[in-house]
């Protein structure tokens, strides 16, 4: 998350540099889901990090030393930025199909997850959705993997019978080795039998 927060931070910047005013200001704001990163501001007279949410700094020009960091009230944030912030995208969205043991089908209890997921697609216009396919820890590690696999393909399939294009679709497949519910070896833990889809 922190990425996102310095990619906003930038562009905020550069929007206020071509404003009237004599000065550039930056603006650390958080991202979609809350989520605050750190960011170090450097000119040639000296470096300011931002780690707060709102947090604002300036400088008058690439030789000036900065301004005292404060807090930027929401209202500063939004009379400024409200067009910048009405582009940045919503935060993925996470769901978890299930399957039965040992097989490739999905459970009868997350066919509405799908539909879940197939309107979340829709309602984005998607065109980036990762598959990540998972067993439990009964029987052998390389059976699992390939059986992972099969899981998030079969999802895969799914999607693409109702319309959503292949070239959207990111597969991964872990096998047994990340389970959601940790487990010993060889015990059936039907939340470790999924495929965790991401729709971005």
């Amino acid at each position: 998350m922190k990425h996102a927060n310095i990619v906003l931070m930038v562009l905020l910047a550069v929007a206020v540099g071509c404003a009237t005013t004599p000065k550039t200001s930056f603006y650390l704001v958080p991202d979609p889901e809350g989520h605050v990163g750190e960011v170090t501001v450097t000119n040639q007279a000296a470096s300011v990090t931002l780690n707060q949410a709102n947090q604002t700094v300036a400088a008058k020009r690439q030789d000036a030393a900065f301004s005292e960091t404060r807090l930027a009230a929401d209202e500063e944030i939004q009379a400024k930025f409200s067009d910048a912030l009405a582009i940045v995208p919503p935060p993925p969205t996470g769901f978890s199909i299930y399957f039965a043991t040992g097989s490739s089908k999905v459970d009868a209890d997350s066919l509405p997850v799908f539909e879940q997921v197939l309107a979340e697609v829709r309602k984005r216009d998607s065109h980036d959705i990762s598959l990540n396919g998972h067993t439990d820890r009964t029987g052998e590690a390389d059976v699992n993997m390939k059986l992972s696999l099969d899981r998030a393909n079969e999802v895969r399939r799914m999607l693409v019978d109702q319309g959503v294009s292949a070239e959207y679709l990111t597969i991964e497949y872990y096998g047994e080795s990340k389970p959601l519910v940790p487990t010993e070896d060889n015990v059936s833990e039907p939340k470790n039998r999924r495929v965790e889809v991401v729709v971005r």
